[in-house]
């Protein structure tokens, strides 16, 4: 398969939908693979193109614990609607609901746990598509605004088990924002109306020059409702057997099979104004046939409120920016994503609600975004390091390693000279060599240091911390220079216990982490303002 080609990447687990997506660094660019039997194509028009987005439904079966089948083989299957199988996770994720439901071979899977095993399939075939090293890739993931906190738990303890060590989270708003190429300038207003599968969520966002959590974007007003793409399906599945004279009750055994078709016509009709259906379920007997027009569709969507709960879900997030003194004149653009916002008559309802409406991203718009924000033409946005980086250390006396923080996370750059300082000692007679390690801790873990401070080596060159304090680490730690590590020699060779270096840290307005390094014994300057490592 050749070479690793690929060290960023980016995943958008969605209710209907998960995408991924690749940061090309020679093309500059994001690209989207097909997995064969496992990837959908989804097709958007931009420019008079037809673009194919390969989309993995979030959809799992389990043939038994240990064999599985994921996305569009399911669908290929008809087993979304069997025993074993499990659909909007994402959405019973973010409810907090673990239900245990029994497989097919006796055995029990949560949610939680069928989300857990849906993800790891999907970055094993993002790994086999895209040629990529997931574990020691950088890998976004987007997490709903409104239950950051909890989801991202989720998903850290996923990626911990999975064995990811370096994922970062953007929030969906933001990761919008970036993968529709807007041209971002601190201050400026969007509106994102995100309507997939699961729920409609309308965010408007400003951009800011100093964020919090590493995020680009701040919320000033949200509102939410829950119906999505599902809905819609629900009501064509009960108007097509209210035409055919079938009894809900009775459809079950076609269930699957009807369901596929709604879809289909559902998909159909954005792109078409009508639909001929034909379908019939070989054990049972029953059949669906006729022709659905957009404009029955549309009635049945008037007569279910849906259109009055798309306009009120718009007017109530506008209302609470609104009190924090953004109203819609501000808006510089409203930004479709999810596939339900492809309806024609919600581009229309939307359209109407604002001037400068963009909906050809609808499906990878937040999974480009997200790869985008792992790179550094987004860096631009932020003025502080957005994660804790720190030295590697053994302490003696609890015989754990621990971390010292040199950089902590919200640190504004560049910073002052010797921003961080400390002093270094030999822990044997005739010590030569002396590793600095730099690690990124993507969790809160690391043990506090101040402007100064004294580390020791042992016998292999590593850090050896003994300071006799308390703490030590909760995190998730990624070795920055393990490509190339950075060693201080000691000429003439160091006498043990006694200090020999002095070293000094600085972030420069590049973001590079930069050393200095001072030979205490012979007063010389060994390193001198050296870059390390590139921070984020």
């Amino acid at each position: 398969m050749g070479g690793m080609r690929y060290r960023q990447m980016a995943v958008d687990f969605g209710t209907s939908n998960t995408i991924v997506a690749f940061w090309d660094e020679e093309k500059k660019d994001v690209v989207l693979h097909e997995v064969e039997d496992v990837t959908r194509p989804f097709h958007f028009e931009q420019d008079g193109l037809t673009h194919r987005i390969p989309c993995i439904p979030s959809l799992i079966y389990y043939e038994n614990r240990h064999t599985t089948f994921v996305g569009e083989q399911v669908i290929a299957k008809m087993l979304e609607n069997q025993q074993g199988a499990f659909r909007w996770m994402k959405a019973y994720i973010r409810s907090g609901r673990k239900i245990n439901f029994s497989l097919p071979d006796g055995s029990a899977v949560d949610f939680f746990i069928a989300a857990r095993d849906f993800l790891e399939k999907v970055l094993l075939f993002a790994a086999e598509s895209g040629r990529a090293d997931v574990q020691n890739a950088e890998v976004a993931f987007t997490v709903p605004v409104e239950s950051f906190e909890d989801y991202t738990d989720w998903l850290s303890e996923t990626c911990r088990e999975l064995g990811i060590k370096r994922y970062r989270f953007i929030d969906e708003s933001t990761a919008c924002i970036f993968g529709y190429d807007t041209h971002l300038q601190p201050g400026d207003v969007f509106s994102v109306f995100d309507f997939g599968g699961g729920t409609l969520d309308v965010s408007i966002v400003r951009i800011e020059e100093k964020v919090d959590r590493g995020r680009g974007c701040r919320v000033l007003g949200k509102a939410g409702c829950r119906i999505g793409g599902r809905t819609i399906d629900g009501w064509l599945y009960a108007d097509l057997l209210s035409r055919a004279k079938v009894q809900v009750v009775d459809a079950r055994p076609a269930s699957a099979l009807f369901m596929q078709q709604v879809e289909q016509i559902k998909e159909y009709l954005s792109d078409h104004t009508s639909r001929e259906y034909d379908v019939e379920h070989e054990n049972s007997g029953l059949r669906l046939k006729g022709v659905y027009h957009r404009g029955e569709l549309e009635d049945l969507l008037e007569k279910k409120g849906f259109y009055h709960d798309v306009h009120e879900t718009l007017e109530r997030a506008e209302s609470r920016s609104r009190e924090r003194g953004v109203d819609r004149s501000h808006i510089k653009e409203l930004l479709l994503v999810g596939g339900t916002s492809q309806i024609p008559s919600v581009r229309r309802l939307v359209s109407s609600f604002h001037r400068n409406v963009r909906f050809y991203r609808p499906f990878d718009a937040v999974a480009r975004g997200a790869c985008r924000y792992l790179t550094s033409e987004i860096e631009d946005l932020y003025d502080h390091i957005q994660h804790d980086y720190a030295i590697k250390s053994y302490d003696r006396r609890a015989r754990t390693y621990r971390f010292l923080t040199l950089v902590p996370r919200g640190t504004r750059y560049p910073t002052e000279p010797e921003f961080k300082k400390l002093s270094l000692a030999a822990v044997r007679d005739q010590q030569r060599f002396f590793g600095i390690d730099i690690f990124e801790i993507s969790e809160k873990g690391a043990t506090a240091a101040g402007g100064s401070g004294e580390i020791m080596f042992d016998l292999n060159g590593q850090i050896v911390f003994d300071n006799g304090g308390n703490g030590g680490f909760a995190g998730n730690e990624f070795w920055m220079n393990e490509a190339n590590p950075m060693f201080i020699e000691a000429e003439p060779l160091a006498e043990g216990g006694a200090k020999r270096f002095s070293v000094s840290f600085r972030v420069c307005a590049q973001k590079n982490l930069r050393v200095t390094v001072r030979d205490l014994l012979t007063h010389k300057r060994l390193y001198d303002d050296y870059a390390v490592v590139k921070l984020k």
